[in-house]
């Protein structure tokens, strides 16, 4: 009998494709069931939302969306949770109990808890059956804007690491974190799908034919949430100086973007399937990751430049911790001059750095390598 993980996820599972799905569909394939538990909505939500009114709605058994896993929707859920402890134990059993009444309904009795989320602290004790506790820390939640109290989801990760058996972080600052609690995480940062991303003939040929209908000789490109840890302002004066390249963003806008929307250059596309994703990529002259320099950002591990590199294009990114050591195979650059600078290079050849050196930095972070080594992981704890 196949043994179960069942995933306390940070988002929708079919959103965009962030580190769970990509980690989870590797060891479905490896052998694991999946249980995935949506990230829930508040009562909050459908007023600045109106498209997630669908999902306040009776609680209803999960779905099979793709072999081996299934998908929970959980019930709404009170507002700030990651303020107090009162609305975070209320809403801890609300989701408690549509899972339990799943578990039951699957016939699960012996799992793993997949955690992305500090709040799930107090969760845990509140689910049936004979489980292990995977915490996998891909941010620094505490560092995020919004309805949150740092030092109680700092309290809530605490108490999440010491409840978990294995601990896994994205990046070293993560991984440090855990260790201040008195954890001894696993590094395992994030990646790619190499040949999802490599270009192939017939994908060339597509990339090019996008290019010349958006009207683009020179193409900066950004894919990923457009969210207030991007540096917009940088975008903004990167393509006032260069304004005979096109700026082209890819992904859902999650900030405002006003003063980008009335540049001439700036194509603002909205998000792509992630089958289309490499056709747009392998259009861009270079790929750009300009994170803001901050707590939050001082944590990430870009998946981004990861699929820059397997796509085969130039990378400009800000010096950001994780990507320090990266600069054999990327461009950093502080600020929009700099960026700028470093885009002439690209476009006239004298900035290039070796391809086969690109192609290898994204080999070495496939994400089939991480996925092996989770699975290996989480058999040991079993």
């Amino acid at each position: 009998m196949k043994p179960w993980i069942v995933c306390i996820g940070s988002t929708d599972w079919h959103g965009i494709n962030h580190r769970p799905q990509h980690m989870l569909r590797g060891l479905a394939g490896r052998g694991w069931n999946i249980l995935y538990v949506n990230a829930p909505i508040t009562w909050l939500s459908p007023i600045k939302d109106r498209k997630l009114l669908h999902k306040w709605k009776t609680q209803w058994h999960s779905k099979e969306v793709e072999p081996h896993i299934r998908v929970l929707e959980p019930p709404v859920i009170a507002p700030f949770g990651s303020m107090t402890a009162i609305s975070n134990v209320w809403n801890q059993h609300r989701i408690a109990r549509a899972i339990n009444e799943e578990l039951a309904h699957l016939q699960i009795d012996k799992y793993v808890i997949y955690s992305l989320l500090p709040t799930a602290a107090d969760l845990l004790p509140l689910l049936a059956g004979e489980k292990r506790i995977l915490y996998d820390c891909v941010d620094d939640h505490a560092a995020f804007t919004g309805f949150i109290s740092k030092t109680y989801v700092r309290q809530l990760e605490q108490r999440l690491t010491l409840q978990s058996d294995l601990s896994l972080a994205t990046s070293n600052k993560l991984a440090e974190q855990l260790q201040s609690y008195g954890a001894t995480p696993k590094l395992v940062p994030n990646g790619v799908h190499v040949e999802h991303f490599t270009p192939t003939k017939e994908s060339l040929l597509r990339a090019q034919e996008w290019k010349k209908e958006l009207g683009a000789k020179v193409v900066m490109g950004f894919v990923g949430g457009i969210a207030d840890w991007i540096d917009i302002e940088l975008m903004t004066r990167l393509a006032q100086l260069r304004e005979h390249y096109t700026l082209a963003l890819i992904g859902p806008v999650l900030t405002d973007l006003h003063a980008l929307e009335k540049l001439p250059n700036v194509k603002i596309l909205g998000p792509k399937s992630y089958s289309e994703l490499p056709y747009y990529v392998q259009a861009f002259d270079a790929g750009l990751a300009p994170f803001r320099l901050n707590e939050l950002t001082e944590s990430v591990n870009p998946v981004k430049v990861y699929e820059y590199l397997a796509a085969g294009i130039e990378v400009i990114a800000t010096p950001m911790r994780e990507l320090l050591p990266m600069q054999h195979a990327i461009h950093l650059g502080k600020n929009a001059e700099e960026f700028a600078l470093l885009m002439d290079g690209i476009v006239n050849g004298t900035g290039r750095f070796d391809p086969s050196v690109r192609l290898a930095l994204a080999k070495a972070n496939a994400w089939s390598t991480h996925i092996e080594m989770t699975d290996h992981l989480l058999k040991e704890i079993m």
